[in-house]
């Protein structure tokens, strides 16, 4: 009885070619890291995180991470946009303590060009405050995440999130309402991007 043939295995590795995840022009086109796939077209939409403390070189930034989603693919080099942004949560729950009260809005606004975003904001008081006051914090957190929104293009208003231009705003905004301990854009989604 003749032995069946085996068939050849084929290595999808060595089928594969890697490449490099590139930050947007906003944060200098820096390497993410690197990604494999046989085909230019599997790459495309891939998600990836980087620590904004890398991508600014900034150490007070290292509880915040960035989401890319790598769009257009030039030979081996594959390039990013930004679609959101989180706060790690272990960062969050150590802010929260007994006798604070945690206010938390989240805004869906319209950007400049039309983008869909949602935005989940957090601001932590340094007491308990009664429910009045937290409506009237939670109205202004809202506001301002609009106003601010409506005035700038996506990248420019996700970045004034992340380095805290907008939460100092707010503070502004809710300072003389109660004392205020912390306020952390806790998380900040691309829900969809205008027709161009």
């Amino acid at each position: 009885m003749a032995a069946k043939k085996r068939k050849k295995t084929v290595d999808k590795w060595k089928k594969k070619k890697w490449f490099k995840i590139i930050a947007p022009k906003q944060f200098n086109e820096v390497v993410l890291g690197e990604t494999p796939a046989e085909k230019e077209t599997q790459v495309i939409n891939r998600v990836v995180e980087a620590s904004l403390a890398e991508l600014m070189n900034q150490r007070k930034f290292r509880h915040i991470y960035v989401r890319f989603k790598i769009a257009d693919v030039k030979n081996d080099m594959a390039y990013t946009k930004i679609i959101g942004c989180r706060v790690d949560n272990a960062y969050l729950k150590r802010m929260v303590r007994r006798r604070r009260t945690k206010i938390e809005a989240i805004v869906r606004p319209l950007t400049a060009e039309g983008n869909k975003v949602k935005v989940t904001a957090i601001t932590i008081c340094g007491t308990r405050v009664e429910k009045a006051k937290e409506k009237a914090i939670r109205k202004i957190m809202t506001e301002t995440i609009i106003k601010e929104a409506r005035k700038k293009k996506f990248e420019d208003f996700i970045k004034e999130l992340m380095v805290g231009n907008i939460s100092n705003k707010i503070f502004k905004g809710i300072k003389n309402i109660a004392p205020i301990y912390k306020i952390e854009i806790a998380k900040v989604e691309l829900l969809e991007e205008a027709k161009q």
